[in-house]
Order: C-alpha cells, then sequence, then structure tokens
C-alpha cells in the first residue's frame, strides 16, 4: 500500500491509499445518479479470495510529482445524461479531494460500466400474470 507524503513545518502527514478511496467512494456515492459503485476484475479476484475491500470500485494512483490520479468505476440510474453525471462526479471528487487533504489532482477518469433499470422495470398487470 502506497502512502503519500506531506512535509509540514512539525512533521510528516502520510496518508494511505483507502483515506482517498474513501473520499471518493463517499463523494461518488452521494452524487445523484450514481446508483453503485462497480466491480473491477481486480475486486471480483480480492473478493474469491476473501481480501475484499470497502472501496470496490475505486482505484488510485500517484504521479512522480505526488498528485494523486483516480480510475472510478460505476453504474448509473437510468433517466440521467451520462455525460452531466461524469462532469458532475469529477468536479465534486476534485473538490472533495483538494478540500480534505490538500492534494494535486491529476486525473479522474471515469468508467461506466452499467446502466440501472430498477426503477423503470415494466410491472405485470393481473391479467398477464
Amino acid at each position: 500500500m502506497t502512502k503519500k507524503n506531506t512535509e509540514l513545518e512539525s512533521g510528516k502527514i502520510k496518508l494511505s491509499d483507502d483515506v482517498y478511496a474513501t473520499i471518493v467512494s463517499i463523494t461518488a456515492l452521494a452524487t445523484k445518479g450514481v446508483h453503485h459503485m462497480s466491480s473491477t476484475f481486480n475486486n471480483e479476484v480480492n473478493t474469491f479470495f476473501r481480501r475484499k475491500t470497502d472501496h470496490e470500485g475505486v482505484k488510485i494512483s500517484f504521479t512522480d510529482e505526488g498528485a494523486i490520479a483516480v480510475t472510478l468505476y460505476v453504474s448509473i440510474s437510468y433517466g440521467y445524461r451520462i455525460p452531466d453525471i461524469a462532469l458532475r462526479l469529477q468536479e465534486r471528487i476534485k473538490t472533495a479531494l483538494v478540500s480534505y487533504t490538500e492534494i494535486k489532482v491529476e486525473t479522474i477518469d471515469l468508467v461506466v460500466q452499467d446502466i440501472i433499470f430498477d426503477d423503470f422495470a415494466p410491472e405485470l398487470s393481473p391479467s398477464e400474470e
């Protein structure tokens, strides 16, 4: 697990990847139109070996300069414009990361893996059952 170091006059602050992933997950799930975080292949392998993390669908990496790069895997609720949700997610996640940790954000990549039709499932009338 990598850690980002922040040097202060009085000492160092080390934040784990899990801290950044938690901020990203909470912000993404609080965004209207995001149904849930999606699994990646690595999440599935970890689940198989019972090493499941709480940050499903979030990948964190750092550039050589110390800036953060986020890849987010989400499922969107049907009825929302994907470009609008993507832009809103990127803005909200960047704002949250900068305000909570003061880290420079390099990129926030969004991978929409599914559209969820929960609220639009056709209901059968009693004559069709």
